[in-house]
């Protein structure tokens, strides 16, 4: 369970890399040759969870871990995931999930994070390459590739029902219940998270039957981040972050998902200034800015 706060410390770049390398609860994300330890535990309908291999009765979760930099393009980190209840692609707004592309590190005192970005990625293909794909099936993979830069799609889960509403008793695979939302403020709470004026009726109709999982994410001082603040504090940050690995085969669109969801990340560096110009919020009656 992940508390409101943490006692902030001071951490060098290199004493990142060695808890990351070092520390129990989870593995580098570079570290050659993962695959040898790792295995998946089916859990059916509720789809597959990479884990420890030969875990015994009780498998744990496969923990990968890393420095990665959030990506300003196809930021969906926001409260209420970009939905928009007129694209009937979205789905329902409960099933909503939140997510965001993890790129290499540009941040010159953690260079290893752009150094170790190609390891990472290998490791990602080698956990899809576990699972055995027959032909007509469409994969959808972690790992993406857009104008020829490379990037991780990390997924958080926005809702989770009411136990009394669940139809049934066992706990989701790559679901939320490893943390609790006891103890927050109002800020994370249903009733006033902060979604668009298009999203606020969907919200309402959730109140009674699910709960909010707010991002399990923490600033320079180790303070959750508030909601209203997911956008500002984490777009084109440079982020320690923590994830699981699984994978869901729907059937009836012959398609394997796999997804990396998210478990905790903390910001390292917060996000560069966007690039001004001197063009820009000009008036144009007062002419031109290059006249001699």
């Amino acid at each position: 369970m992940p508390p409101e706060s943490k006692s902030p410390s001071t951490s060098t770049p290199a004493s990142v890399l060695q808890k990351l390398r070092r520390s129990p609860g989870g593995s580098y994300a570079a570290t050659p040759k993962l695959i040898r330890h790792v295995e998946y535990f089916i859990g059916g309908q509720d789809g597959n969870i990479l884990v420890t291999k030969r875990g015994g009765l009780q498998p744990a979760e496969f923990i990968i871990r890393g420095v990665f930099e959030i990506s300003r393009n196809d930021f969906n980190f926001t409260p209420d995931g970009n939905f928009n209840p007129s694209n009937v692609f979205h789905g329902r707004f409960a099933d909503i999930k939140l997510s965001c592309q993890l790129t290499a590190g540009r941040n010159d005192a953690f260079r290893f994070s752009s150094e170790d970005f190609p390891d990472v990625l290998d490791n990602l293909t080698h956990f899809e390459g576990l699972i055995p794909r027959a032909r007509e099936y469409e994969k959808f993979s972690v790992v993406h590739n857009s104008l020829g830069q490379r990037s991780i799609k990390l997924t958080h889960s926005l809702f989770e029902a009411n136990k009394g509403d669940r139809q049934d008793t066992a706990n989701p695979v790559c679901g939320n219940d490893n943390y609790s939302t006891n103890g927050l403020s109002s800020d994370f709470d249903i009733t006033s998270w902060p979604v668009a004026d298009q999203c606020k009726s969907h919200l309402q109709g959730l109140v009674s039957t699910y709960i909010i999982c707010p991002l399990p994410a923490y600033d320079l001082d180790h303070n959750l981040i508030l909601p209203s603040e997911y956008e500002s504090k984490l777009k084109g940050a440079l982020i320690e972050v923590h994830m699981a690995f699984c994978h869901h085969r729907v059937k009836s669109a012959k398609r394997d998902i796999f997804s990396a969801v998210l478990q905790e990340l903390t910001v390292l560096s917060l996000p560069a200034a966007v690039p001004s110009s001197p063009f820009k919020r000009r008036h144009l009656n007062a002419g031109p800015l290059n006249a001699s």
